[in-house]
């Protein structure tokens, strides 16, 4: 009994040396080895302050509110994505060998005069500096000193993340926004002025015409606005908007945003080769895009509106009347889910189902009288074709009138929900005025007869 305790207690303390020296020791090891091979034992979110400079200029970072910006030697706002690049080199450079060098054995390496200088600080960070020097003769890798007596050799991305102009540091947005803050905006181009109103997830029109929007084309002009970046900057401060056509803009966009419907502004020029000016009306500086950019701005009033003629909730359909050139067919759906004519005949169900698709995605192919005066001009007084569908409450869901032609390709039709008299293609009409023949099944033995007349 004592031999088996003893042995448990030289297990326990074997354990335990095992823990706390090999295992916990070795962490520790391994954490100090890492810190030591850092070129900088900080975190990058702990820094707020950064300067860098380079053969006489000086670039100052400050970073405001979770925001960075540049305080010289201009004031705007930084480019968060090159900012974020140097916080990761800062915290995150290891150094691959290091040396004695002081005086001027600096120089040699590019440590003198020539070097850039990065002095950084912040919230539990005391002020530190680094000075990067020229690249290795071999390896890419370049040479850096901290305190101008030791050198060490690193990684050449520190200096590639260092070495950038003006423009590289700064921000590169047209104009500052939440897109899913604005739920109204105008947009006035060479076509007119259109104003825009957000319902749920849909856009409207409610300028020059109430319709609805089409939201490809409408959340084109937001997208472009938040992802798409400036070319150049053309003027900080400029004396004169006339010089850049901006005075009297090709282009004004217009944001409303939040409950408050704050007012937020920007302008551009005409194009001028492939280059156009813009100016955010809450920054000084004139800044040049290109033509691709201000390509979703110049939508005529067709693009801007939704095209779909007969827009309803499919799912909700129980009863479908077609009426045209003066045959009827009525379909109904039965508990089953299954449709048949109201004369009883079996429809094929795949069938209705393709007639309810085509039906949603019938198209305008222009849009005629958004104020119609005299239907009988369009022939929509007395239509040729009728379709309407109802739900299971028998209410009317959608009423689609087609008129006569307006050419040889081409229908009047209107949706008298929405008023504006349109035109669809008229190879879309046997899709959502199919003959009876096509709808309904036929008796088994018509189709046992059909079969042995194919095979003989």
């Amino acid at each position: 009994m004592r031999n088996t305790i003893i042995l448990a207690v030289i297990a326990i303390a074997l354990a335990a040396y095992v823990y706390f020296v090999e295992i916990k020791g070795g962490e520790q090891k391994k954490k100090e080895k890492e810190i030591a091979e850092k070129l900088f034992n900080v975190k990058k979110d702990s820094i707020d302050h950064i300067i860098i400079e380079k053969n006489g200029t000086t670039f100052e970072f400050v970073k405001k509110d979770d925001v960075w910006q540049i305080v010289r030697p201009i004031q705007t706002l930084a480019d968060e994505s090159p900012i974020n690049s140097v916080l990761y080199s800062l915290s995150n450079t290891k150094k691959i060998r290091t040396f004695k060098a002081e005086g001027k054995d600096l120089a040699t390496y590019g440590l003198g005069a020539q070097c850039i200088k990065v002095v950084f600080s912040g919230k539990g960070v005391a002020e530190q500096w680094v000075k990067i020097g020229d690249r290795t003769p071999v390896g890419a890798n370049v040479f850096v000193t901290k305190d101008d007596s030791i050198v060490a050799i690193v990684a050449s991305s520190i200096k590639n993340t260092m070495d950038k102009s003006l423009f590289d540091w700064r921000d590169k947005k047209a104009i500052h926004f939440k897109k899913d803050q604005i739920k109204e905006f105008t947009l006035k181009n060479r076509y007119g002025k259109f104003h825009f109103v957000k319902e749920g997830n849909n856009w409207k029109l409610t300028e020059p015409v109430e319709a609805r929007g089409d939201n490809g084309n409408i959340n084109s002009i937001l997208n472009k606005l938040e992802f798409g970046r400036i070319k150049s900057v053309a003027a900080e401060t400029p004396e004169h908007l006339s010089e850049y056509g901006l005075t009297a803009p090709a282009i004004r966009i217009e944001l409303f945003s939040g409950m408050e419907k704050a007012k937020l502004g920007v302008s551009f020029s005409r194009l001028k080769g492939n280059r156009a000016y813009g100016k955010d009306d809450s920054r000084p500086h004139i800044f040049e895009v290109d033509s691709f950019f201000v390509k979703p701005f110049k939508k005529k009033l067709y693009d801007l509106r939704d095209k779909y003629i007969a827009k309803f909730n499919r799912n909700k359909a129980q009863r479908i009347k077609l009426l045209f050139n003066s045959e009827l067919m009525i379909f109904e759906k039965d508990s089953s889910n299954n449709w048949a004519l109201s004369t009883g005949e079996k429809a094929k169900n795949y069938k209705i189902s393709n007639l309810i698709s085509h039906l949603n995605n019938l198209k305008v192919a222009r849009f005629v009288d958004d104020h119609p005066k005299n239907l009988k001009k369009y022939g929509l007084d007395m239509p040729r074709g009728l379709v309407e569908v109802y739900n299971d409450n028998d209410e009317k869901i959608l009423e689609l009138l087609v008129g006569k032609d307006r050419n040889e390709d081409e229908f009047y039709a209107q949706v008298p929900e929405q008023k504006s008299v349109v035109t669809f293609k008229k190879s879309s009409l046997k899709d959502i005025f199919p003959e009876k023949e096509d709808l309904i099944e036929k008796p088994k033995e018509e189709k046992k007869q059909e079969t042995k007349a194919e095979e003989k």
